[in-house]
């Protein structure tokens, strides 16, 4: 009976991680909200806090956490990429709403202590790069296609970008995805992911560096982010709003390149595909502000909290 459990239990996992291995890919959805749902959140942090202490312990959680995340990733990356192909006005304007639909949450984080007019500052920095990087054609268009082979610039910079997106996943509310997104190498890396089974030389070589940036963004980018939101909490969110004020316009733009780079891209303002655009866009609002509500948060974590004290007083 205890062996059935433990089988029972690996299945369970592997299908949580998928779960958050799905919402990670998705631009303004955070997985960490979804872990938070799924009651596997503080397992999660103690499993990887506690690795060099409980590593038996912790690897047993983990794996199948990890297996499944991975699984989820590359196969909602195949749909993601299809999405993208045929119907790539829609998607954008989905992800478009999931991100506007993160920005309360964040705000909220922003104005929690007192207004201060220096902190307009970040803010004003972040907006105006993300509006020049809008008219930026970066490697990602070209390199989703496999027409351009990464040279050392390119190669720095999905590391670079990707080691952003795995630091400001650390960040509440804020989508990884997203940031790949607004670096313009969304597409690019959800191609060499969904086309790793094909193409499994090109794609582990852009993956790469993908990979490496997440790395060194969760290694060495979590202590510089926690220093920035314990010593300068409002200015650092401050500085993400500026990033999510000036991400539509970008993540329009690079949609837009990627149009011109495949010809075959349906990416025209038809009145079906502004209609059903209109009407997805307001479902991803719907969807980041209903995952982004404080109280559901609170609520979240209370149950959970009730839960594990309820399992802890079972076992003894």
């Amino acid at each position: 009976m205890i062996s059935i459990k433990k089988y029972i239990d690996i299945v369970l996992n592997a299908i949580y991680g998928c779960i958050i291995g799905v919402a990670n890919i998705i631009p303004g959805v955070s997985g960490g909200t979804m872990a938070v749902m799924l009651n596997i959140y503080d397992k999660l942090i103690d499993s990887f806090t506690g690795l060099r202490r409980n590593f038996k312990k912790s690897i047993k959680f983990l794996l199948p956490v990890l297996i499944g995340a991975g699984l989820g990733i590359v196969i909602f990356s195949k749909l993601i990429k299809l999405l993208i192909e045929h119907c790539p006005l829609p998607t954008c304007f989905f992800f478009i709403g999931l991100i506007v639909g993160s920005m309360p949450l964040v705000f909220r984080k922003a104005l929690e202590k007192k207004f201060r007019p220096l902190s307009l500052i970040p803010l004003a920095v972040f907006l105006a790069g993300m509006i020049i990087l809008a008219f930026v054609r970066t490697e990602g268009q070209a390199a989703a296609e496999g027409s351009v082979q990464l040279d050392a610039a390119g190669w720095f910079f999905y590391f670079g970008a990707s080691a952003v997106a795995a630091m400001c996943m650390i960040i509440p509310g804020v989508s990884g995805s997203m940031i790949l997104m607004i670096f313009g190498i969304y597409a690019s890396v959800i191609e060499a992911i969904s086309g790793v089974t094909k193409h499994f030389g090109d794609s582990v070589m852009l993956l790469i560096p993908v990979g490496l940036g997440v790395i060194a963004g969760i290694v060495f980018g979590a202590k510089v982010i926690d220093i920035c939101i314990k010593r300068f909490p409002q200015m650092t969110y401050f500085a993400i709003i500026g990033l999510m004020l000036g991400s539509p316009l970008t993540i329009f733009m690079k949609f837009m390149y990627q149009s011109e780079i495949q010809p075959v891209n349906n990416f025209v303002f038809t009145p079906v595909n502004i209609i059903v655009s209109s009407v997805v866009c307001i479902v991803g609002f719907a969807i980041a502000l209903f995952f982004g509500s404080e109280n559901l948060r609170k609520k979240l974590l209370r149950k959970n909290k009730q839960k594990n004290s309820s399992q802890q007083s079972n076992e003894k």
